[in-house]
């Protein structure tokens, strides 16, 4: 009980306080041409603000500013709040960086975690976005396998490719790229840094903006070819990839029997790629039945279960007697079934709650397999591991390593076995995401999955002011 509590104060200061990174302020440190890093002053706030961060492996979270040079940024505020600011554009800082010009970006599911002040370490100002794509503007000189001009899809992870994990292929738990000493003490270890998410996870500036900065470009950065719209390829980044991963965790193949829940991008796309693996029968469950309409709309076959309406277990029982081999979790940890998880939450007597875990370990067959990729960030209470013993479950979970997956994917966009094009409702300019994320969160307006587009178009390139100098 001890261990508990000490580790649930370690969550409850990194909830509150942020991480605390290694952190260089005086001014000294020098990019990889010998420049200063900018001072506080030529810093705007987020991400850090005007700190420069350095993780062990030395790899430079705060990537070098361009003061002259403005652009647009989608900004957290306050819980509810998203605003788009003016900041200055990022430029080389690493010999392996690239910066990108942003043409699409998208509005996560795990973003809305971030959006109501649910994770750890969110602060003012912290530029948003971990899925996007877009035209390579610079690149350092020790980058090889991407040159200006190319158009490139961007891994929400960002790995090294060179330590122990992505030399497993484990490419989201990279050893060197994350600083945040409070995920070490939550976790135990430290995971890749993400982009545009919470400082547990780097504080990296995210692609929710005209310009970004990407540490490691020949491992982070997917070549994608030019006859393909962005909405085929964008979702490479993450939900794409976070859907086929589900089904990899799950083992799903032929014949096979799956329960989703969650009719959010990540589950849609999952039931997609659950029917191309071969799967029998693929069921889908959540509560707003519009989502489930456009789910079975747009996948033929798809049986969907309304748990405001009906009894899941009953409902499962009667279309898959004995329970699904696989339940997939694509719903995270703030989505409270019970007033009691509810409750604890709120009073901060647990940080996520095992409602949608407890249900998926309640309805599997036994012997059956649950994956979980919707995301977790802490502790639970009431967690039916009995249950999970008894029935004799395989359970696994994992941010997705997006390196090890989208070349694969890619080829099947191409041969149009995979369309990710079915979730998205929405296309918006980027300074619409204020009103995209209120209408993805409170799920209205029939709101699945929204684009959000810079301006800058493929065929003529139109779009905010280029030309500034790109490297420091």
């Amino acid at each position: 009980m001890e261990a508990v509590t000490s580790a649930m104060e370690k969550l409850t200061t990194a909830m509150k306080g942020g991480a605390k990174e290694q952190v260089d302020t005086g001014g000294n440190l020098q990019d990889f041409m010998g420049h200063p890093l900018e001072t506080n002053a030529q810093r705007s706030g987020g991400n850090l603000g005007g700190k420069v961060v350095r993780t062990g492996a030395g790899v430079t979270v705060t990537s070098n500013k361009d003061p002259d040079h403005p652009m647009r940024a989608v900004c957290w505020e306050a819980p509810r709040k998203i605003a788009v600011e003016q900041r200055p554009r990022p430029l080389i800082t690493d010999p392996t960086d690239a910066v990108l010009r942003i043409t699409s970006t998208a509005i996560c599911g795990s973003d809305l975690h971030l959006y109501l002040g649910s994770a750890p370490g969110v602060q003012k100002g912290d530029i948003l976005g971990h899925e996007f794509m877009g035209i390579v503007e610079a690149v350092g000189p020790e980058v090889r396998n991407v040159r200006p001009g190319d158009r490139v899809v961007a891994s929400f992870d960002i790995a090294c490719g060179k330590c122990r994990s992505c030399g497993h292929g484990a490419f989201s738990g990279c050893d060197s790229t994350n600083p945040s000493k409070d995920q070490e003490m939550m976790y135990g270890a430290r995971t890749a840094g993400l982009f545009g998410y919470a400082h547990v996870t780097g504080g990296y500036e995210g692609g929710q903006a005209d310009y970004v900065r990407v540490p490691f470009a020949d491992v982070n950065l997917l070549h994608v070819p030019s006859d393909l719209p962005d909405n085929k390829l964008l979702f490479l980044s993450d939900i794409m990839s976070t859907a086929w991963f589900s089904t990899d965790l799950g083992q799903v193949g032929p014949g096979m029997n799956v329960a989703i829940w969650g009719a959010g991008p990540v589950g849609l796309l999952a039931a997609h790629c659950c029917q191309v693996r071969g799967a029998d029968k693929v069921l889908l469950i959540d509560n707003h039945q519009y989502r489930l309409d456009h789910a079975a709309a747009k996948v033929p076959g798809l049986h969907t279960i309304n748990f405001d309406k009906e009894k899941v277990k009953e409902v499962i029982e009667r279309i898959l007697p004995g329970g699904p081999d696989v339940c997939i979790e694509a719903v995270g940890f703030h989505y409270c079934k019970s007033m009691i998880h509810a409750a604890m939450v709120k009073t901060l007597m647990e940080t996520d709650t095992a409602d949608i875990l407890n249900e998926c370990i309640y309805c599997c067959r036994k012997g059956g397999a649950i994956a979980c990729v919707g995301v977790y960030v802490g502790l639970v209470n009431g967690f039916n591991i009995g249950a999970f013993m008894e029935k004799g479950l395989t359970m696994k979970a994992g941010q997705t390593p997006v390196q090890k997956y989208w070349h694969q994917l890619l080829d099947m966009i191409k041969s149009g076995k995979l369309d990710p094009t079915i979730v998205i409702t929405h296309e918006m300019p980027l300074e619409d995401a204020p009103h995209a994320y209120k209408i993805f969160n409170d799920k209205t307006d029939g709101c699945i999955k929204v684009v959000l587009k810079t301006g800058v178009g493929r065929s003529d390139m139109v779009g905010p002011p280029s030309g500034p100098p790109t490297t420091a």
